[in-house]
């Protein structure tokens, strides 16, 4: 008998479905989504890195001023960074209806050398004024003028005078305020002669301006002590300590018990913006306080970058006043507030918002 032949059938494996080109759409929109999520976290986690730079490095700024304290009797370095040339005159004598009271400026010294700005511009080695010292084609300048400052045996380390943040070509980024280290506010006779009247008003004589030693200060833990700030109108240095118009703006509501609520609000010529925080990033303004903790603010006025700095137009600059504080305005000065009433507190009086700022 013959065999037969037996045929085994077997189904064909099935075809792979291919993806239809809607179904590939949604995959690169997806992974797209990804990748922008992606790019997004990164830049914010480079961001929020920058940000805990800086405030590490002001954090060791003030804690450099707490050493330096302690190493002399607690009196700190200055928060100028000139010697006697740019100061002006080193004595004079404010004569108001609270007092008369004299004003000698490094003890009389005329000796540069002598003054102890927490870096400096002035001395041997260093070639012309600040302009040069913090010029961006003065690297050697520079780095001379940071070492002979009283602060950068404490610090130790050119870096920390930089902020992560900052995208100029300087190196240093960060002032002290103009209440430390000064026997009236940054040394000036300018800003004493501005603001000596008012204070007298307020019940502050000009003998409480005296922040040259760390005992001078009431609320270390709410006392600016630095801060970052970029001098962006035509300069390529921090020049001086970091000043704002202590006086209220005219219009601002007096506080509760105020000695003279009359002359409260009624200065003239109010400069509010003498200087302001660099806004390289305005949701992240550094600064550290005289107790050595730091903090970020974030700008509740945005607009106030480019009303200070431009665009649109130049800006305003230095000594910029803010709009009328009404409620057609907003709270402009809610920004200038947050600083001011950090700087000498429990000697200022403090500056209320008005009604519109609550």
């Amino acid at each position: 008998m013959r065999g037969r032949n037996r045929f085994t059938f077997r189904e064909a494996p099935p075809r792979a479905r291919a993806f239809t080109v809607v179904e590939l759409l949604v995959v690169v929109a997806i992974i797209t989504i990804l990748v922008g999520l992606l790019i997004v976290g990164l830049e914010k986690a480079q961001t929020m890195s920058r940000v805990a730079g800086c405030l590490s490095n002001q954090r060791q700024i003030a804690l450099a001023q707490v050493s330096y304290a302690l190493d002399n009797n607690g009196a700190y370095a200055s928060n100028r960074t000139s010697g006697m040339t740019l100061i002006g005159d080193l004595s004079w004598t404010i004569t108001l209806p609270c007092g008369v009271f004299p004003i000698l400026i490094n003890k009389g010294n005329t000796n540069q050398d002598s003054y102890h700005s927490w870096v400096a511009s002035y001395g041997a080695g260093v070639i012309g004024g600040a302009e040069q010292e913090y010029g961006v084609n003065s690297t050697n300048t520079n780095a001379k003028a940071l070492s002979k400052g009283r602060l950068f045996p404490y610090m130790g380390s050119y870096k920390l005078y930089r902020s992560p943040l900052d995208p100029t070509s300087r190196i240093r980024s960060y002032s002290l305020q103009s209440f430390v280290g000064a026997l009236v506010p940054e040394d000036s006779f300018e800003w004493s002669g501005k603001w000596d009247d008012w204070c007298c008003s307020q019940g502050v004589t000009p003998r409480e301006w005296t922040a040259t030693h760390s005992k001078h200060h009431k609320f270390p833990s709410q006392t600016l002590m630095s801060i970052i700030e970029d001098d962006s109108d035509g300069f390529n240095y921090n020049n001086q300590g970091w000043v704002i118009d202590i006086r209220p703006p005219a219009g601002t509501p007096a506080p509760p018990g105020t000695p003279n609520p009359g002359a409260w609000g009624s200065t003239g010529g109010w400069d509010g913006w003498i200087d302001w925080p660099a806004f390289w990033d305005p949701s992240n303004i550094t600064y550290s306080y005289a107790d050595g903790s730091t903090e970020t603010y974030s700008l509740q006025k945005p607009k106030l970058v480019s009303e200070i700095q431009g665009p649109p137009g130049a800006g305003m600059g230095h000594r910029y006043p803010a709009p009328a504080d009404n409620a057609a305005m907003g709270p402009w000065r809610r920004d200038w507030i947050h600083f001011r009433d950090r700087l000498f507190p429990g000697v200022l009086p403090p500056v209320i918002p008005r009604y519109q700022d609550q």
